[in-house]
C-alpha cells in the first residue's frame, strides 16, 4: 500500500512539474488550446535608405532603388493573415507587438497566407510612393512554432527625369514629359514635379515604355520659339537570361539634353539610365533600344489649338424635361493643368446657394483644394454642388469628359433661370482654351 502511495505521490509531483514546464515554454498568459500553435515571423525589407546617394550618370536624380527610411521600416507595415478567406489579423505591425519586424502570436492549427505591406497599392496605377510587398504561406501545428521568414520588396517599376544644362538653356519651362507603361499607367513631368520619383504598376508581357516630350525652344534674337514634340519607344535592355520583360523593382531615369543639331526637329535628345530589380549596378541603355516613333503624330499648334472641346460652345432649354446629356469631352494632350469654371446666373436663389458654397466666383476643378466637399457634395442635399465624382482627380489628365446632366435636372429646384457656365482649361504646356455652356430652365 506504501508503494502505491509513493507512486501517486511522484506522478502527482510529475503532473506538476510538466504543467510548470508548459508555462515557461508558452508563459502562463498563453496558455493554448490542444489545436492551437505559434507563429514567429521574421518581417524584412532590405532596400536602401541612403537619401544622399546620388548617381553621376542621373543628374542629380536620386539613385535608383534608394528609397525613404519610412517607407522601408516595417514596423510601419500592415500585416494581414488570413486563413482562407478569412482574415484572422490585421494590423500595423507595432499595434500587433512586432518588434523591428519581429512578431510572435498563437494561431488555430490550420493552412495561412501572411502579407505585409506599407500601402496598399495593388490597384495603383502611378503613384509617388514605393509600394512593398511580401506574401508567404505557413501552416500552424498544434503545440509546435513555426517560423515564417517574409521578405518586403519592391512591386512597381520607378521612373524618374533629369534635365541636363543643356535643354535647361535651350528650352523653355513650359515642357511636358508622359510616360507610359503601356498599359493605362500614365505621368506628365513638368517643371512642378520634375524632381520627383514615380513608381507604376508593371504591365503584363510589356518590355519598353513610351516617353513623350513636348517643349518651346527659347526665342532669341531674330528666332522664334519653336513647339517641338517627340515620342520615344524606350526597350528594356536584356538580363544575363536574355530577358527583356518589364519587372517589379526595374527602375529608368530618363536624361534629356539639347543635342546641338542644326534643325529644331532634332534638337531634343534622350538617354536612359536603367537598374535591373535588386541590383546596385547602372548601366545607359543603348541607343537602338530608344526609338523615336515619327508616327506619333505631327506637332500640334501652341495656343488654344492644343486643346479641342466637344459639346462647346453649346446651348440647352430644360435639358432634364427632354432627356439631353450635357456633355463636355476635353481632350488636352499635354494634360490639363487647371479646369477653371465660373458660374453666373440671373436667379438670386441658386446665386445665394452658389455664394453660401464659396463658389460664387471662378473655382478650379482640377486643384479643387478645400473646396473639394462642395465641389463633390450633392446639391438635393445641400452639402455641395456635385460637379465632380468623390475621389476623381482630373489635373493631369489628357481627356476629361465634364458630364453635368444629373445637375441639370437640379437647376429646376431653383426655378426659371439663365445660367452661364464660363470653361477655362489651361494644359501643362501654358496653352488655354475657353468655352460657354449656357442653360436655360423655363417654367
Amino acid at each position: 500500500m506504501k508503494k502505491i502511495y509513493l507512486i501517486i505521490a511522484v506522478l502527482s509531483v510529475f503532473g506538476l512539474t510538466s504543467c510548470e514546464l508548459k508555462d515557461e515554454l508558452w508563459g502562463k498568459e498563453d496558455l493554448v488550446e490542444a489545436n492551437q500553435g505559434r507563429i514567429k515571423l521574421n518581417l524584412e525589407n532590405n532596400s536602401k535608405v541612403n537619401v544622399s546617394t546620388r548617381a553621376e550618370a542621373t543628374g542629380g536624380v536620386e539613385k535608383p532603388g534608394v528609397f525613404d527610411p519610412e517607407e522601408v521600416n516595417v514596423q510601419n507595415y500592415t500585416l494581414e493573415i488570413k486563413n482562407g478567406e478569412q482574415i484572422v489579423e490585421m494590423g500595423k505591425v507595432a499595434d500587433l507587438g512586432g518588434n523591428n519586424g519581429n512578431l510572435n502570436m498563437l494561431l488555430q492549427a490550420g493552412q495561412y497566407e501572411v502579407n505585409a505591406y506599407n500601402f496598399d497599392g495593388s490597384e495603383v496605377l502611378v503613384s509617388e510612393r514605393p509600394y512593398f510587398m511580401g506574401t508567404s504561406k505557413f501552416e500552424i501545428i498544434p503545440g509546435q512554432t513555426t517560423n515564417v521568414s517574409l521578405e518586403c520588396k519592391l512591386q512597381t517599376i520607378e521612373v524618374a527625369l533629369a534635365l541636363d544644362k543643356s535643354f535647361v538653356e535651350a528650352f523653355n519651362d513650359d515642357y511636358s514629359v508622359t510616360v507610359d507603361n503601356g498599359e493605362g499607367a500614365s505621368q506628365i513631368f513638368t517643371k512642378d514635379n520634375i524632381d520627383k520619383k514615380y513608381y507604376f504598376a508593371v504591365p503584363e508581357n510589356k518590355s519598353s515604355i513610351t516617353v513623350s516630350i513636348k517643349a518651346n525652344t527659347k526665342a532669341s534674337e531674330g528666332v522664334e520659339s519653336q513647339f517641338i514634340q517627340r515620342t520615344y519607344s524606350v526597350t528594356k535592355p536584356a538580363d544575363a537570361d536574355g530577358n527583356t520583360k518589364l519587372e517589379a523593382g526595374d527602375a529608368f531615369v530618363i536624361n534629356l539634353n539639347e543635342d546641338g543639331a542644326s534643325t529644331s526637329h532634332i534638337q531634343l535628345g534622350i538617354t536612359v539610365d536603367f537598374s535591373f530589380a535588386e541590383q546596385d549596378e547602372v548601366i545607359s541603355i543603348p541607343s537602338e533600344n530608344i526609338t523615336y516613333n515619327p508616327d506619333s503624330g505631327t506637332d500640334p499648334e501652341p495656343g488654344e489649338n492644343a486643346i479641342t472641346f466637344e459639346g462647346l460652345p453649346a446651348e440647352y432649354t430644360n435639358p432634364a424635361d427632354k432627356g439631353e446629356q450635357v456633355v463636355v469631352t476635353i481632350k488636352a494632350p499635354n494634360g490639363i493643368k487647371n479646369l477653371f469654371v465660373k458660374i453666373n446666373t440671373d436667379n438670386e436663389s441658386f446665386m445665394s446657394t452658389l455664394a453660401g458654397f464659396g463658389l460664387a466666383e471662378e473655382f478650379d476643378l482640377a486643384n479643387p483644394g478645400e473646396l473639394e466637399g462642395v465641389l463633390t457634395g450633392s446639391l438635393e442635399t445641400q452639402e455641395g454642388i456635385g460637379l465632380i465624382q468623390p475621389g476623381e482627380v482630373i489635373a493631369g489628365k489628357t481627356e476629361y469628359v465634364f458630364d453635368v446632366t444629373t445637375f441639370m435636372g437640379l437647376l429646376k429646384l431653383y426655378g426659371a433661370s439663365t445660367n452661364t457656365f464660363t470653361i477655362k482649361v489651361v494644359d501643362n504646356a501654358s496653352n488655354e482654351k475657353s468655352g460657354d455652356l449656357k442653360v436655360n430652365i423655363v417654367e
